[in-house]
């Protein structure tokens, strides 16, 4: 009886550490103002305007630099792979968690604890007679050493699951040291990379989303001294998850390096999103959680109608999240939305959409990004490089082309 009090005790302990949550750490901005914010856009329009946005470089610098992102973006990538693993492993360690308390719970659910001190097998002391209870006593005994196997099984997973935490914040880390050397090659050569993504955001569209948002801040009664990294913040609504921005649909192509076709030429890129389809191609694009329609941009050369939305996680941590290839667009610059918000139409379809170059069938391309773009960065290269594997916060079926029928059933 003192083993199972022992077990008992040990059990209760150590529910205190079953299934924490994981989120990312948020990016945070200290210090500037909604007035720096404006400072910032007034001087790059200035050199924008000016062209001196850009500074010359010699074409052994381009190819050098062109190397370095080419070099970056395949680590970039293989560390976003590991990532996404880890990250299905510590899910499925925890669903195993769950079920391990749940087995330990009704094993243990015949002993009663008094006084913190005493443990009575109320099982064996229901006996009806002095055989019946050294039966019962024998098979509680059983119980107890089958309970303490669920233990060690039980610590065991909680270990591993630690230690995988442990493993996915210095992965995380190692990304975002590699995003941001990514981010200082993009921003040096800019347009200079001579590359077309589906979320190609040009300096004059960069500009207009960036005023519309200074806007909105003020709108919503930000003002010029208050700090963006509190401010701007209160302005959005938090949600807790993020979910599939169709309601039903295929992956048709993942994260990371590809190649294919687009215009008659073969070429070969970095995927900044993952792009999803439905053979069915009316289909209504869903935010993919409570957010702030933070930009809005319309018949793009490259991607088309797109919408740019700001998130704060429980947690405090931000993202943002775009979607590119809209047929139609159905939401405004400033609004509130929810997981249930239709953001458009997909689109993507170079015979309708004809404006759009760089998509080669009806698709959504969606984005998600690290911290608020327009508010913590400007720079359209930074929220490319701030970029993250769509499958560490949103459940897709794995590989391409396998089917999902609804926004939230886990794969």
């Amino acid at each position: 009886m003192k083993k199972i009090l022992k077990d008992m005790g040990y059990f209760m302990v150590m529910l205190v550490f079953v299934i924490p949550t994981f989120f990312m750490a948020p990016i945070e901005v200290k210090g500037k103002t909604l007035g720096d914010l404006q400072k910032e856009l007034e001087e790059f329009e200035q050199n924008y305007n000016e062209n001196q946005d850009q500074q010359d470089l010699t074409e052994q610098e381009i190819a050098t630099a062109r190397a370095k992102v080419q070099s970056i973006r395949s680590n970039i990538n293989s560390i976003s792979e590991e990532m996404v693993d880890l990250t299905n492993e510590i899910a499925q360690l925890e669903e195993e968690i769950v079920l391990k308390d749940e087995e330990i719970k009704k094993i243990i659910n015949f002993t009663q604890i008094a006084d913190g001190e005493s443990a009575y097998l109320e099982y064996a002391f229901g006996a009806t007679d002095f055989t019946d209870f050294i039966y019962r006593f024998a098979v509680a005994e059983q119980l107890s050493s089958y309970n303490q196997g669920l233990i060690e099984e039980f610590t065991k997973l909680i270990e591993e699951n630690k230690n995988k935490k442990i493993e996915l914040d210095e992965k995380k880390a190692s990304l975002q040291k590699e995003q941001a050397k990514l981010n200082e090659q993009l921003v040096l050569l800019q347009e200079q990379l001579d590359e077309l993504h589906d979320d190609m955001v040009s300096i004059e569209e960069s500009i207009k989303m960036q005023k519309e948002i200074i806007q909105i801040y003020i709108d919503r009664g930000c003002d010029v001294d208050d700090d963006i990294a509190t401010c701007g913040r209160e302005v959005l609504p938090v949600t807790t998850n993020f979910y599939r921005p169709l309601a039903s649909g295929y992956v048709t192509s993942n994260y990371g390096e590809r190649c294919y076709t687009l215009n008659g030429r073969y070429t070969c890129d970095f995927h900044y999103g993952i792009d999803t389809s439905n053979s069915d191609k009316n289909q209504k694009v869903y935010s993919i959680g409570t957010g702030l329609v933070a930009g809005v941009v319309y018949r793009s050369s490259c991607g088309g109608n797109k919408v740019y939305v700001q998130h704060k996680l429980s947690d405090g941590s931000t993202y943002t999240s775009s979607y590119v290839h809209l047929a139609s667009i159905n939401v405004s610059k400033g609004q509130v939305v929810t997981r249930d918000t239709v953001i458009g139409m997909m689109g993507g379809n170079p015979d309708i959409q004809t404006w759009d170059k760089c998509s080669t069938g009806a698709h959504l391309h969606t984005q998600i990004a690290y911290g608020l773009y327009l508010t913590d960065y400007t720079n359209y290269y930074t929220f490319q490089s701030n970029s993250i594997n769509p499958r560490l916060l949103i459940n897709f079926p794995s590989g391409t082309r396998n089917w999902f029928y609804d926004r939230i059933s886990k794969y």
